[in-house]
């Protein structure tokens, strides 16, 4: 019998492999195994690309990671994030932490909450299902909190106006507040227990690629190829072929590569694929992130795990320090940080790096300029997926065709959306029980 084959081994394409009662071939185009959570050792600073906090809830996943993957490994820590705007820091969620900032600020926020969710203002808005994201941030919360953070953060990190955007998505990741949780943030009363990330896990050691390491060493049943990245995929004939020049015959195919990279991949082999699915392709798109590994002499002058920062005077959208989140992720008395940057076409890294020192000089998260280390820029490819007017029917069309060709996708790329890493585990167990049955 021919084996499964899986492209990528990420964590959706390791955690296929554990789940499969077949024989398979994981293939993996870098030198090493899970994708985007490859920690990168620099002076003796651990990054990851960019805060990986692994939030579990599906009871297998957890008795896994806690008893066979990493047993006694994990690391409990208390999220501690924050807002930089106004030149003040208050605590994240923003919309139930506004104590602190300039009183007509807080005003303008309590007034827009109360007026959309009890006014005459917000009826409309009430009355039907948002049309847009936009609109889900108007009827949750009001013109106050839209204005202040949440339409200026949004657009930089997606890159788009939040009316450019569906709703779908939001889910867990965005809280809905309620009258006493923003009464209680204006009063100083609030919590940052609030959201599905107040607290996570993390390895005690080695940054969040040993999680990938610790998924390998427990795989069995099967083949890893690395370095090695498919050339074109025949559906019909069920065969991939390599850049090594080998050909493998599959009885199933697992594919955690983006969804546009399949259809070409689909599309140069021998059997093609209709133009409307590479019409649909072409139609998905995403952001590209490139954040920038700073190390600076010194301790954490700020205590924020991550800071979010709305205001345009500010390049990055979000800053993150992993020494102050784990200490042992730096050498003693360095502060190390991650500048992310959202945008399409290029970013010069040397530009990148040079927005980095200033952000974080104007963020108060560094003291001077002749205290950073150094400043590299890495770039992530299609790193948030737009959830725009097109993405639905786009990503339908594409999903109809797989269906069709016997393909099965997982992952934060194969699957196209914004989603956590227990969601990646997740997509690979379905994709191996569908393949077991």
């Amino acid at each position: 019998m021919e084996p499964i084959v899986i492209l990528g081994a990420g964590l959706a394409g390791l955690s296929t492999a554990h789940f499969l009662q077949k024989p398979w071939r994981l293939i993996e185009k870098s030198e090493r195994v899970g994708g985007l959570i490859k920690t990168e050792v620099i002076d003796g600073c651990y990054f990851d690309p960019t805060g990986h906090w692994l939030h579990l809830r599906d009871p297998e996943i957890q008795e896994l990671v806690n008893t066979r993957w990493l047993p006694g490994q994990m690391v409990r820590i208390q999220r501690k994030a924050g807002i930089f705007t106004r030149g003040v820091f208050t605590r994240f969620p923003y919309q139930v932490n506004t104590h602190g900032l300039p009183p007509e600020v807080v005003s303008e926020n309590l007034i827009g909450y109360v007026d959309a969710i009890y006014g005459e203002k917000g009826r409309a808005l009430r009355e039907r299902e948002p049309r847009d994201f936009e609109e889900f941030i108007l009827r949750y919360m009001g013109e106050g909190f839209a204005k202040n953070f949440m339409v200026p953060y949004n657009q930089k990190l997606w890159t788009v106006h939040p009316r450019e955007m569906s709703a779908a998505w939001v889910g867990r990741f965005v809280p809905r507040p309620s009258l006493k949780e923003v009464v209680d943030g204006a009063l100083g009363a609030g919590s940052d227990a609030v959201g599905y990330n107040a607290s996570f896990l993390y390895p005690r050691e080695g940054g969040i690629e040993s999680l990938a390491r610790a998924m390998l060493r427990d795989l069995k049943g099967g083949e890893l190829s690395l370095n090695t990245e498919p050339t074109s995929i025949d559906w019909k004939a069920r065969k991939v072929v390599l850049n090594d020049g080998r050909t493998l015959s599959y009885s199933g195919l697992v594919s955690s590569v983006s969804l546009p990279g399949l259809v070409r991949l689909l599309a140069q082999g021998a059997s093609g694929v209709p133009d409307e699915v590479v019409a649909a392709a072409k139609r998905l798109r995403a952001t590209t992130v490139t954040y920038v590994a700073v190390a600076a002499r010194g301790p954490n002058r700020q205590p924020w795990h991550w800071i979010y920062l709305p205001e345009p005077e500010f390049h990055t959208y979000r800053i993150g320090s992993p020494s102050a989140v784990y200490d042992a992720l730096a050498p003693r008395d360095t502060s190390t940080f991650y500048v992310e940057y959202s945008h399409h076409g290029e970013l010069a890294p040397a530009t990148a790096e040079k927005y980095a020192v200033q952000d974080l000089l104007r963020s108060q998260m560094i003291h001077c300029a002749d205290d950073v280390l150094f400043a590299h820029a890495r770039e992530i490819p299609h790193a948030y997926v737009l959830y725009d007017e097109a993405y639905g029917p786009a990503k339908a069309e594409i999903l109809r065709f797989l269906e069709h060709a016997g393909i099965q996708t997982a992952g934060r790329y194969g699957q196209w959306e914004y989603s956590s890493m227990e969601d990646a585990i997740l997509g690979g167990r379905a994709c191996a029980r569908t393949l077991n049955g």
